[in-house]
């Protein structure tokens, strides 16, 4: 297996097929994890065809900074059983734009990641129909070869840390629509972040501001198209 997908989820079920049909396109087989979904989004998972296999969580961890970095080791670790090249770390209100690359000379890949917002504009449209972003990216580490010794194991954590010499490619793209996939899911995602004590006071101040002008950080919104004229990097 060249390419490994690996994922942990919970109650995706708006969005979850879709973000396994594009996941599907770069990746041989995807790995899931199942935190304790309360909808039926394991199934979904269970049912797609790319989907090699789904790990489920019965008990709601409140420990969320415990239970994140666990529900990826899972993940991870299901998948290194099939022996994968690499690995592809996706989050369920990601897709990419993957460079293309010679997959000899690199280890490891980062790619900027910019948050999509809901505007007055296209509030009623499908959320990969909005065009609205923030300057604002990070760059974060999507993929890397698969290698012995790697895991998941510190608080919150989302990035692999790779070790030794590591030849990166710093290329391509991630959409990221967590903040814009409904007005509804906007609230949740409060209520979500409301019971982690180091997001609480961020997230308390964003309840029913959902429809943005400005990006979460205070800066006019710009089109996707514009992301490389008016990027700018996040702070790591």
């Amino acid at each position: 297996m060249l390419i490994a997908g690996i994922t942990k989820v919970r109650n995706e079920s708006e969005i979850i097929v879709d973000t396994l049909d594009h996941f599907a396109e770069h990746c041989d087989a995807i790995f899931v994890y199942d935190d304790a979904s309360t909808d039926n989004t394991a199934e979904l998972c269970l049912n797609h065809p790319a989907v090699q296999a789904v790990t489920k969580g019965n008990h709601w961890d409140p420990n969320r900074e415990k239970a994140e970095w666990q529900s990826r080791q899972a993940a991870l670790v299901t998948a290194q059983a099939h022996s994968p090249e690499w690995i592809l770390c996706f989050d369920a209100d990601e897709r990419v734009e993957m460079p293309e690359f010679d997959m000899d000379r690199y280890d490891a890949v980062r790619m900027k990641l910019f948050d999509f917002y809901i505007t007055g504009e296209d509030i009623d449209l499908p959320y990969t129909k909005r065009r609205w972003i923030g300057p604002e990216y990070r760059e974060i580490l999507m993929m890397y070869r698969n290698r012995p010794g790697m895991r998941f194991q510190y608080p919150d954590q989302r990035e692999m840390q790779l070790r030794g010499n590591v030849r990166m490619l710093r290329d391509g793209y991630v959409k990221h629509y967590g903040k814009a996939i409904s007005v509804e899911e906007w609230e949740r995602t409060v209520d979500y972040y409301m019971k982690w004590p180091k997001y609480r006071k961020k997230w308390k101040a964003r309840r029913g501001k959902a429809i943005h002008t400005k990006s979460d950080f205070g800066r006019p919104l710009i089109l996707w198209e514009e992301r490389d004229l008016y990027g700018l990097r996040l702070a790591p």
